[in-house]
């Protein structure tokens, strides 16, 4: 009578070697395409799960290369777990979806080039100061349910980012808008606009153009 183990072992595929930095498979390494950037401002990505075995996804990129980060994958959060991550002095990176444009909150977050002062210290945005940048890293409609479903998100000061460049990431997957960015562009965006260093965030945006490079070569054979 044959073992039904040694069949599972003899029809289950090879894993391929993953690389101990990136978790990618070898080929699909990432690593070569990671400049190391001491960011001043703390960055906090929440990625739904969805996005998290994406392969085209830019988080990957954006974790491996800022040394402040932290990654949590989730769509509902514990809410002492959240408000731990939160910290104070945490701003939304996400527009405006239902606050009155008159408000004085929403004038203050409408351009964040003005929320920004050049210092050491975290910079200063209106009466308090950003020490954390929290992005969504989702599609249009998840990121508003993620936040339905947070309050804490829900409450949280917003930037909204002015003066967004051109949009890499359409070369690889559909956009709600034209001017859409990668959570990787927005927060490189955001942090240079923040800490007034468009400088120190351009090799990270290079790597992410050599990024999409590799992955419209492949998609092309």
């Amino acid at each position: 009578m044959t073992d039904l183990t040694e069949i599972k072992l003899l029809t289950t595929t090879p894993r391929r070697p993953l690389c101990s930095r990136c978790a990618r498979p070898l080929p699909a390494c990432l690593c070569d395409l990671v400049t190391p950037v001491d960011n001043r401002i703390e960055v906090l990505v929440l990625q739904h799960p969805l996005e998290a075995h994406e392969a085209k996804n830019s988080v990957a990129l954006l974790a491996l290369g800022l040394a402040r980060v932290r990654l949590e994958i989730g769509e509902h959060f514990d809410a002492q777990a959240l408000s731990e991550w939160l910290g104070a002095g945490a701003w939304l990176l996400y527009p405006q979806t239902s606050m009155p444009p008159t408000s004085p909150q929403a004038v203050e977050n409408t351009k964040l080039r003005l929320l920004a002062e050049p210092s050491a210290e975290p910079c200063r945005a209106g009466s308090g100061a950003v020490t954390r940048l929290v992005a969504l890293d989702a599609t249009w409609r998840k990121s508003l349910k993620m936040l339905h479903l947070n309050p804490l998100l829900m409450a949280l000061p917003r930037l909204a980012l002015q003066d967004l460049p051109p949009p890499r990431y359409r070369a690889m997957r559909r956009a709600r808008r034209a001017d859409q960015l990668s959570t990787l562009e927005a927060v490189c965006t955001a942090l240079a606009q923040l800490e007034q260093d468009a400088a120190r965030y351009r090799p990270m945006l290079e790597g992410f153009e050599r990024f999409i490079a590799r992955w419209q070569a492949r998609a092309a054979r």
